[in-house]
């Protein structure tokens, strides 16, 4: 299966599909997001990103799967006013109408799914760093550990927001390394063909080891400019 890999477009997705760009969006059988689909998680920001999935999700065999990151906002129900336990109608609204409608495109908060025979994981989910701020974080230790140990085992593609502690987290500012190691704990344990990540601009790239490969497919640069290219990957299964 071709997996074609994007992550952090941050309301840059559209330069992606424009004519005289360098990093044009191929086909493939698969297109999976990494989240940080927007900039503040804004309604019309997310709607802009829908309708653009609508519209290349038949490029794709098996459509689209996308999680989101932590500027992603509306996703949190914490940042829901009208009630912090679910998010805003309209937001559930559109989720639905883009997974039921014939337009082939999954959200994933924490779950599974199978595509073609291949089990997909996926998480929003990102160590707290001003968490009252962003989406989706959670204090390191048991708190994130806790959703960790909800990956489904035998799973092929784990896909989370954040990096593995050692793995595309290297920092441009703070030079240190900001992964999470309750992640690479469970990743080495489970060892899934694949793990797509984002969040860390300039951590862009692919690591190999011997059971897994580690994407950063960040999309912008630490500069939030769109100029990385989306990562081809062929799977197999064994």
């Amino acid at each position: 299966m071709r997996l074609v890999l994007i992550s952090d477009t941050h309301n840059k997705h559209k330069h992606l599909t424009s004519k005289g760009t360098g990093n044009v969006l191929p086909e493939g059988d698969l297109l999976i997001h990494a989240g940080d689909l927007t900039g503040q998680g804004l309604k019309g920001e997310v709607q802009s990103v829908f309708k653009w999935f609508k519209e290349i999700a038949s490029r794709y065999t098996h459509g689209i799967v996308f999680i989101a990151g932590n500027h992603d906002r509306c996703f949190d129900p914490k940042f829901n006013l009208e009630s912090q336990t679910e998010k805003p109608k309209w937001l559930q609204e559109e989720l639905y109408e883009l997974q039921y409608s014939n337009h082939d495109v999954t959200y994933l908060e924490n779950e599974s799914i199978l595509v073609n025979c291949f089990s997909i994981w996926g998480s929003p989910i990102t160590p707290w760093f001003y968490g009252d701020r962003w989406a989706f974080n959670k204090h390191r230790g048991s708190p994130i550990n806790d959703v960790w140990n909800t990956i489904t085992p035998y799973t092929d593609i784990v896909i989370t927001h954040g990096p593995p502690l050692g793995y595309g987290d290297f920092t441009a500012m703070g030079r240190k390394h900001v992964g999470c190691e309750d992640l690479r704990y469970k990743v080495q344990e489970l060892k899934p063909k694949l793990h797509v990540f984002g969040h860390i601009h300039e951590g862009y790239g692919v690591m190999e080891e011997e059971h897994t490969t580690y994407v950063n497919a960040s999309i912008c640069e630490l500069n939030y400019e769109p100029n990385n290219k989306p990562i081809e990957l062929d799977i197999n299964l064994d």
